[in-house]
């Protein structure tokens, strides 16, 4: 059966900056990682109840983790470490800092793509443990590492930074980049281009992702756990189409398939008078 795609994103539903956070984090082509840290949206401990948690194999791990987060905060944790290693539907891990905000239901979370193979994560994490780390429960391969975050204890005024240098030196640039401020520095200039690109696209997933890559943003296509609208055009079908710019605005002609009418941006069925796709909002001439 089939899954339902799972986007990273919907302009129509997300803002400037949750879209420009999703270029930061998911981007591709740039192999440097101080563009791809993102200061993500907090995260209130009441959301585990009410997230949807059925969008991959994995679901079931990183809920489990996210509970474990939060328990390890009312133990009094200042500094959360989480790792998501890569697998056969994750192209490349995920480093999560997580910080407790106020009394510890809330977490102000960082997130970094993690160039490390599956037996690579698990050295970063025994590396973790011997330096004082700790889990709730023992990581014994990769799927409990996916399930269990590690916790540091903050002394004296210790910083998070301070303490994340310690412990992974290798990531200096990394560091001095959320230190200096640049990764929300970057987020607000990529959300400036996300809002000039979506005044184009006139409510388009698609064309907005084809904007955004003309100015050099491309998407990952992350498999199960989501992916750019872009990625529907190889992985559906998707008929071929020619996209002309009229007025500052890009229009598209429905194609006939098997005697109906179809947007061939996004496949789906339409009327033959329809003069906008209902699912991705392409124009058509």
């Amino acid at each position: 059966m089939k899954k339902e795609f799972k986007p990273y994103f919907d302009i129509k539903e997300h803002s400037d900056e949750v879209v420009a956070r999703v270029f930061q984090e998911e981007r591709n082509g740039t192999d440097d990682l101080k563009l791809r840290v993102v200061h993500a949206e907090k995260y209130d401990r009441t959301r585990i109840n009410t997230d949807k948690w059925e969008y991959n194999k994995h679901s079931g791990a990183e809920k489990e983790a996210t509970k474990h987060t939060f328990e390890l905060a009312g133990d009094g944790f200042g500094l959360i470490v989480w790792v998501s290693p890569k697998s056969d539907i994750y192209e490349e891990g995920r480093l999560n800092i997580m910080l407790p905000a106020g009394d510890g239901n809330r977490m102000d979370p960082w997130g970094i793509p993690l160039k490390l193979s599956e037996s690579e994560s698990m050295e970063l994490a025994e590396r973790l443990l011997e330096k004082g780390g700790l889990s709730m429960d023992p990581i014994t391969d990769p799927e409990s590492l996916r399930r269990q975050p590690v916790g540091f204890w903050l002394e004296n005024g210790e910083k998070w930074l301070d303490k994340c240098r310690e412990l992974m030196p290798e990531m200096e640039e990394v560091w001095n980049e959320i230190g200096r401020g640049g990764v929300d520095v970057n987020m607000k200039n990529i959300a400036g281009i996300v809002k000039k690109a979506k005044e184009t696209a006139g409510g388009s997933n698609i064309v907005f992702e084809m904007e955004m890559a003309k100015m050099g943003y491309l998407l990952n296509v992350a498999g199960d756990h989501g992916g750019s609208w872009l990625s529907t055009l190889a992985g559906q079908g998707i008929y071929n189409y020619k996209l002309e710019k009229i007025g500052g605005k890009f229009y598209t002609e429905k194609v006939k398939v098997r005697g109906r009418w179809i947007c061939p941006l996004c496949g789906k069925e339409i009327g033959e008078e329809a003069t906008v796709c209902g699912k991705c909002g392409a124009k058509m001439k």
